[in-house]
């Protein structure tokens, strides 16, 4: 669906019960219940060989795709790790909870799931080796794992006890293409001194220039994918020489897409496809979906993860958890769609929904002035691709698609995933696809009013709206009460973010609404329309003056 090579791709609710769910006694270890192995990289879309990607070398991923089953339609909910993580943990969507801001540190209520505690006070033995990035008070909490740490091992566990082990492979995430890690690694011979795939043959993403150090950072993921892949080896080696492989129900995937320019915290399908292998013993077959070696096309997210691996081991699952179980004698129906949110990236601002039926895939941006390509500074400072592309475009050299990174955003998009898997020609406008649009534009909005989608608020009202000396302690319960009219918020915000200007009164009369997000998006209106009129100008004035928030 995307990448350099793309041969084949395309083949490719209630505290009181889940406290009894907590609570509930569990047998310390039981023959009914299999090991749980999450191996995990980082940054990476499907760029492995059993995607059929020709420039692949993945052998040991290709061999678990063969042993297990493969998945075509699996997707990250963010395009970013804390975010991502944070509903693979819980499985809750980032915007119901309030975790859909990257890097913050959102307090949640007790009520709230997360995976490893129901595991643990199940009887298994839990490890997280070692990264936690769950963008709340999660990652403080010393209660979730057995161990968690770079030396947490699923062998330190006691005798016959069933194991939830993760281990995360960093070797892809986006600060490895530093110059100074590549050359470390090449130091080590853990990648060859010169790119295995030349980088002159490398097949560019449209919106990629063709230049220098985008083709090398382009060869350099590849060598660096190859040698996760054989971390991944060793940790299957392992299971198979400690006698637990026949035990072990396994999951390979990455925490989200990427992850050069344009792919990783963007909420295109190159930001959101991930590789999603599942591995299943002889002895628990009656739990798969399909035989082995099976190609499954059915839509699967992050947000689906919790509620069936809890189901695969047997337990009650928290009512709370959102999403589908996809295995097992509980697996529900295959969901029609899967939605993604992205948000604040680190330091810079941002508001866009998402949601594909597997091949139509539209986005709404509700701040749409702000470009793509102004993000977050971090890629630009471990990766070369990023500068030489932004100062490409400085100098007037990009074409249209490759400008459109560091140009405002439309407010819809729309995109034919199979026929356009980079997602760079807008069918929004189209009017053989209205169709299409409109039917996905009613499933984004009935699912942001179900979920009831925190984004809507702006994050310097957060503590303002709840807090310790609030009526709501945390963020989460004030969303989930009638204090917070979503559907009539939502209606607003996407009225706004088409800036018209015959809708000018309609953002005034926001704009002295007593609900305080309405008067922001009021303001946001006025922002993008930018009237000269002064009674406009006195409306602000008295905004800045008298607005008690």
């Amino acid at each position: 669906m995307m990448g350099p090579a793309r041969t084949g791709f395309a083949r490719l609710p209630t505290l009181v019960a889940f406290l009894c769910v907590l609570c509930a006694p569990r047998p310390a270890q039981s023959a009914g219940h299999p090991n749980i192995l999450w191996l995990t990289c980082e940054d990476i879309s499907p760029y492995l060989g059993c995607y059929g990607f020709a420039q692949a070398h993945t052998p040991n991923l290709d061999r678990l795709a063969i042993e297990g089953i493969r998945y075509t339609h699996a997707h990250a909910n963010a395009p970013v790790c804390a975010v991502a993580r944070s509903t693979l943990l819980t499985g809750m969507y980032s915007p119901t909870i309030g975790t859909h801001q990257m890097r913050s540190r959102v307090q949640l209520p007790a009520a709230i799931p997360a995976y490893p505690k129901i595991f643990r006070a199940a009887g298994y033995y839990c490890t997280n080796n070692s990264k936690k990035d769950y963008n709340s008070n999660f990652e403080r909490d010393e209660t979730l794992w057995d161990e968690s740490s770079g030396k947490a091992h699923y062998k330190n566990r006691k005798a016959g006890q069933p194991f939830f082990a993760v281990f995360n492979i960093t070797v892809t995430h986006e600060s490895q293409l530093d110059a100074k890690k590549i050359a470390d690694y090449v130091a080590k011979s853990q990648i060859p001194a010169t790119p295995r795939v030349d980088p002159a043959k490398i097949l560019l993403p449209p919106y990629h220039p063709d230049l220098p150090e985008i083709r090398q950072d382009w060869a350099r993921l590849h060598d660096l994918i190859t040698r996760m892949d054989a971390l991944v080896g060793e940790r299957l080696a392992e299971l198979h020489e400690a006698g637990l492989a026949d035990d072990t129900i396994v999951f390979f995937y990455s925490d989200h897409g990427g992850m050069l320019s344009r792919a990783k915290r963007f909420i295109y399908n190159v930001g959101t496809q991930v590789p999603l292998l599942v591995r299943i013993p002889k002895k628990w077959g009656n739990l798969a979906p399909a035989p082995p070696g099976s190609a499954v096309d059915r839509l699967v997210s992050f947000i689906d993860f919790p509620k069936t691996v809890i189901s695969l081991a047997g337990l009650p699952v928290p009512p709370l958890m959102q999403g589908r179980i996809f295995l097992g004698p509980d697996a529900e129906p295959a969901p029609e769609s899967v939605h993604f949110y992205r948000d604040r990236m680190a330091e810079r601002y941002d508001f866009s929904r998402a949601v594909t039926d597997g091949r139509y895939y539209f986005i709404r941006n509700f701040v749409p002035h702000r470009p793509r390509g102004r993000d977050s500074r971090y890629g630009y400072d471990v990766q070369a691709n990023w500068g030489a592309w932004e100062r490409h475009y400085a100098a007037g050299k990009c074409d249209a698609i490759q400008s459109q990174f560091f140009q405002p955003k439309p407010v819809v998009e729309l995109f034919d995933t199979q026929a356009d898997p980079w997602h760079v020609s807008n069918l929004a406008g189209s009017p053989e696809h209205r169709e299409h649009l409109a039917k996905l534009e009613r499933d984004l909005d009935a699912w942001m009013v179900a979920i009831r989608d925190i984004g809507l608020i702006p994050e310097p009202l957060f503590h303002e709206l709840a807090g310790e000396d609030k009526n709501f302690k945390t963020l989460y319960e004030y969303a989930q009460s009638d204090r917070y009219p979503v559907e009539w918020l939502l209606q607003i915000a996407k009225e706004v973010s088409l800036g018209n200007p015959e809708k000018l009164p309609n953002y005034l009369r926001c704009m002295t609404d007593e609900n305080p997000i309405a008067r922001h998006w009021g303001a946001y209106g006025v922002f993008l329309v930018r009237p000269k009129a002064p009674d406009v100008r006195k409306a602000l004035m008295d905004m800045m003056t008298n607005d008690p928030m």
